[in-house]
Parts: structure tokens; sequence; C-alpha cells
């Protein structure tokens, strides 16, 4: 069978192009083994990789004391030695037919020149790594920390659930994947994210405890977060109720007034980047777009022509003119928005929205639900002008904004009106939120009763 044909019926290459298969494939090897031969030898140099057409082979497993803990045994499209590829490093163990065996060969060196030229080839390495990271069993740690479980898939990373050994921490390890390791501006936006939200500690902000690199890609060791983010609790059917917005509102403006103010604009602001806790929590995430006011990413940005997921975008990203605070409020608004009607006011096909971002006002919240109070009615309109100089200007006017409202003391006819207002330290200000949030379900369910 030919080559390019073969790599494309083993799943971790299957989603090269064609010509991608067919450039790999030029570049490879094929290779007989008799059996009983000894194909890989523990500790010579990791200068290629194998993957099996026909027959089988073992491997003897040890640990690090030299004694055999077991013997695996590979068969026709696995992979063998590709640790090698991604280290560099000596032979971990040998291998050894078990029948006559035929192998394609993929060399160190002409594989490295591909993966810097095309993205899909690089991609396999990742995909290789996913599978040995959390499935095999043969790779647990990553540095000091030890890998779970995956726990999620972006475009440009893979985050997996770990633990701090010796301190008993829970924590996420995001891995860069190997389709930009490779580009030095991607590797550059990556381990910017790392330096960026290590600077800006804050209750609101995920925390970055480390960063480690190790299988020729990069790794961040972050907080792990309890909750679950906005998009999930939207596909969820998740609705809130307008204090519950209000504190995800002004947990995030706050957030962003403390990254603003250390001259960093996110960029991504989105429900996806938004993590709520079960106690009512907000964790801003995903600072891989952040821009440092007064510095120059445009190279970087032609690497990913758009900076954001449009539904979301300011219209001064959207033409590619300069960005600063204002342009992450504007996003927040579209968020709020979101939350109010359940729906992002634009809608379609990517050019479509873009256009609608760019020149279409935001539709009021309240024609969608009369009941949206005054305040948020107010914060989405400000937040979202088209122009950045006819915006809410600072996050801390959000935060002005958005104060638990007080009720009025007299109501419709015949309708008693009871206020009830909280003096409390800052730091409570989550505990707080939740337990107004708390009441607010429970007097849902009471007949006659409203709170707003």
């Amino acid at each position: 069978m030919e080559t390019a044909a073969f790599l494309k019926q083993v799943p971790v290459f299957q989603g090269l192009a064609q010509d991608s298969a067919e450039r790999l494939a030029a570049e490879t090897l094929d290779k007989q083994y008799s059996a009983g031969t000894l194909i890989v030898r523990r500790g010579t140099p990791g200068d290629c990789m194998y993957l099996l057409v026909e027959g089988k082979v073992q491997v003897p497993v040890f640990d690090q004391e030299g004694r055999q803990l077991f013997v695996a045994q590979l068969g026709p499209k696995q992979i063998f030695g590709e640790m090698a590829l991604l280290t560099g490093e000596a032979r971990s163990a040998d291998v050894i037919a078990v029948t006559d065996c035929r192998c394609v060969v993929f060399p160190r060196d002409a594989v490295d020149r591909l993966i810097r030229q095309h993205a899909d080839v690089a991609q396999f390495l990742t995909a290789i790594l996913g599978e040995r990271l959390v499935r095999s069993g043969t790779i647990r740690h990553v540095g000091k920390y030890r890998l779970l479980s995956e726990a999620g898939r972006g475009g440009m990373s893979i985050v997996y659930d770990g633990l701090h050994p010796s301190l008993d921490r829970a924590v996420a390890i995001k891995m860069l994947s190997h389709r930009v390791a490779y580009r030095p501006r991607f590797r550059a936006r990556f381990q910017n994210e790392a330096r960026i939200i290590s600077r800006l500690r804050h209750p609101n902000i995920v925390e970055v405890y480390d960063t480690e690199e190790a299988y020729a890609t990069f790794f961040i060791i972050m907080e792990r977060l309890s909750g679950k983010p906005l998009d999930f609790l939207f596909e969820a059917g998740k609705r809130f109720t307008f204090p519950q917005i209000r504190n995800v509102i002004r947990q995030v403006a706050s957030a962003l007034q403390f990254a603003h103010n250390h001259d960093i604009v996110h960029r991504d602001i989105r429900p996806s980047n938004i993590v709520l806790s079960p106690e009512g929590v907000v964790k801003l995430t995903d600072f891989g777009l952040a821009l440092e006011i007064g510095s120059d990413r445009g190279e970087l940005d032609e690497e990913l022509p758009v900076s954001g997921l449009p539904a979301y975008m300011a219209p001064e990203q959207i033409t590619g003119e300069a960005v600063d605070a204002r342009t992450d409020i504007y996003s927040l608004g579209i968020v709020a928005y979101e939350m109010l009607t359940g729906k992002p006011p634009f809608r379609g096909s990517l050019h479509e929205i873009r256009g609608q971002q760019r020149d279409a006002p935001v539709p009021s919240p309240r024609a969608q639900d009369p009941r949206v109070p005054d305040d948020l009615e107010e914060f989405v309109r400000r937040a979202t002008a088209k122009a950045p100089d006819q915006r809410l200007q600072a996050c801390d006017e959000i935060l002005r904004l958005l104060t638990v409202e007080q009720e009025r003391q007299t109501g419709p006819l015949g309708l008693a009106v009871k206020t009830l207002t909280f003096i409390y330290q800052p730091s409570l200000e989550a505990t707080v939120e939740h337990m107004i949030d708390e009441v607010q379900d429970r007097a849902e369910d009471i007949e006659g009763l409203e709170v707003r």
C-alpha cells in the first residue's frame, strides 16, 4: 500500500491534508525486520520514530530502579520511538520484533523540516503526545506535576487536570499545541500569556503558578477552577437573574479594571473565558491575546488574522484599529446582552457578524425582555457604543453604575415594597451577591412575590 494512503488510515495522521501526507511520506524510509531483531535499543540516541505496517513488536517497560514492570505488545498502525521526535533524548526502552515486521521510519531531521513548514504535519505530534499523556499511561508527569486527565481543547492548546504532588494542590496544565509550538510567534504569544497572568494577582483572574518546557512544547501551570464557563451554562439552558448578571459583570469589570491599571487589554472577552463557580465567584481566563498598551503586536497578529471571536469583538478590532480598555468594555457589554436575552445581538455568517459589529447598533435588551432593569439597560447601551469615545471610558464607571438596585419605597397601588440594605466589607462581595442570588431564586417560586 502507498505510504501516504497508509498514513491517512492511522488515527494520529487522519487530520493531515493529502499534500501534507504525501510530503511526510516522501521523507520516510520503508524497513523490514526479522523476528527477534532488536529494532530499538534502550540508551541509544533518539533520532527517529517508527510506524508498524505489518507484524508485532514487544516493549519491556522498567521502573526507575530497573525492575521490569510489564511487556507492551504493539501491532499494525501503532507507533513507537515517537518520544525521540519530542525530546531528542536517549531511548528509554528496547523494542523487539516478535514476528517479521515492516515499518515506516520517520527520521528526526526530515520531520523537523516539514513540521516547521506545515502546521498540520506538526499537529500529529500533539495527537501522539495527547495519547501518551492521558491514555496509554506511559507519560504521567510534566516536570514535577502529575497528569490526571484531559479537561478541554482549544485551537492552540490542550488543558489537562493535574496535581502538584508535594503540595497536594490541584492544578490545570495548559499545553501549547505542536501545530503552533514550532512557530516562534505563536510560542511567544503563549509565553506572553503566562508572563502577563503571573503579574495580575486578582481574585477574579485565574492564577498562574509555574511554567514548564517539555516534549518539544510549552506548558502553563494554572489554578484549577471548579466552575463552568458562561458558554457552557448558556448551552445547558441556564437563565440568569438580574442580581446574578450584575454579580458577574461587576466581577469581570473588577478584573478588567485591575488589568487595565497594569496596562493590559484582554482583547478576548467572551463567555468561554468567563468561568463562574457554584459559589458565584467569577474567574477571567485566557489572556493569550492580551496586549500590553504601548507594545507592538502587529506582527504577532498577522499569524492569527482574527484576534478574538467576531460575535464579541469591538468595531475597532474588526477594522484593525488601535485597541484600549474601551475595547474590553464593548465586549463585556455584548456578554451582558447575551446574559439578559439568552443570545448575542448579532448572528449570521462571520462576514455578516463583522459588518454588524462595525456598523449596526446593538439592540436594546429591554426590547427582548421588558423587565430588564434601568441600570443593566443603560450599561449595555453605554458599553456598546460604536465610537470608543462615546462608551463608558473605564471599568470603575461600570462598578459605580451596577450597584445593587435601591428599590422604590412606594409601588403600584395595593402592593407592598420592602428594601433591605447590606453593609459589608469589599472582601465579602461575592458572598453577599451569592446570598442575594439565592433569595431571588427562592422568591421566583412564590406566587405573588417579585424581587427586583
